[in-house]
């Protein structure tokens, strides 16, 4: 039997880390996020900095968590991108650690030393991040593409959730390999990446059962399908969600001691040993989280509203989330 809406809001809460004196910085986790080249540089900030604003109520976690005091957002959150965008995504905030690995191949066709360099620069940073994020801004340059897909496999290796996203739901279109029976991954895709995720694994996009024969095709990651309704199977905004999902994904891993193999089964905080995985409860708490402080977002800014008024509802989403927890 599915869980109630009440049940999953509950399950979120129990990933949430509470603030305490002991504590330091990097223990409510660390992001990375990989993507950002010459022509995108707001996609991989407005992911990374919903990476580090993600919240819930305090309220709402004392009551279901006995805790007092949660953490808002990840502590740390990083962002590989290419030499052209580095500067520009400093220069949007201080909070941001930007490393300017990812090789600008100018439309290189093949892999070459620039490739084996970018990822012997990033592989030894993997072990340090609770949660990876693959594609805001990543474009589709060649030489990047491979850069990213060695950086994908070097994530599975360890083990460590990996959201993918935008550009590179267009990698694993091209490998779904990538991802296939990974089951710390999540994909992000929306209407049209749906599409030809669907097209690529031979399935009817349109179909009732379009989602359950996509992860059963890809037999491991969750899929959150985006759209007017948030369907979650095992422009801007999609990147806020993206951020939000790493920073739960982050949280179910450490919350805890919850193990990399509990994070797709029915166990381990968030769980609760109901069937349902911490992974996609982590999925469900960004969609809920993002849902929310587009609607908030929206009721003020009307219009004009953009992913930047999205950030600023992050922490004040808790005051609606708070009558449903």
């Amino acid at each position: 039997m599915a869980p109630s809406k009440q049940e999953l809001l509950e399950r979120v809460a129990h990933l949430v880390p509470d603030l305490a004196p002991t504590k330091y910085k990097g223990q409510a986790g660390k992001i990375a996020v990989v993507g950002g080249c010459r022509e995108y540089t707001g996609a991989p900030f407005f992911a990374s900095m919903a990476a580090l604003k993600a919240s819930l109520p305090w309220h709402w976690v004392a009551s279901c968590c006995l805790r007092s005091s949660p953490q808002i957002g990840a502590d740390l959150s990083h962002v590989f991108c290419t030499e052209g965008a580095a500067t520009v995504i400093k220069g949007y905030s201080p909070e941001l650690i930007v490393h300017p690995y990812l090789p600008d191949g100018r439309g290189s066709q093949e892999p070459g030393p620039q490739v084996r360099e970018a990822v012997a620069a990033i592989e030894p940073w993997l072990d340090r991040f609770d949660a990876v994020l693959v594609g805001p801004g990543l474009g589709r340059d060649p030489l990047i593409l491979f850069t990213v897909a060695e950086v994908m496999r070097a994530v599975r290796r360890r083990g460590v959730p990996m959201v993918v996203d935008a550009d590179g739901l267009w990698l694993v279109n091209q490998d779904p390999s990538l991802v296939a029976g990974y089951r710390n991954a999540v994909l992000t895709p929306n209407k049209v990446e749906f599409q030809r995720l669907a097209d690529k694994l031979g399935v009817d996009a349109g179909s009732e059962d379009a989602l359950q024969r996509i992860c059963h095709s890809l037999d491991g990651p969750v899929v959150v399908r985006k759209g007017a309704v948030d369907a979650v199977g095992d422009g801007r905004q999609g990147d806020v969600l993206s951020g939000c999902i790493a920073t739960f994904a982050a949280w179910a891993q450490r919350a805890g001691g919850t193990s990399k193999e509990q994070l797709h089964a029915g166990d381990g905080v968030g769980g609760s040993g109901t069937g349902v995985p911490p992974l996609l409860v982590a999925a469900y708490a960004g969609c809920i989280t993002t849902r929310r402080a587009s609607q908030r977002a929206f009721a003020r800014q009307r219009r004009s509203m953009g992913a930047t008024d999205l950030l600023a509802e992050l922490g004040a989403v808790a005051d609606e989330l708070a009558e449903e927890g």
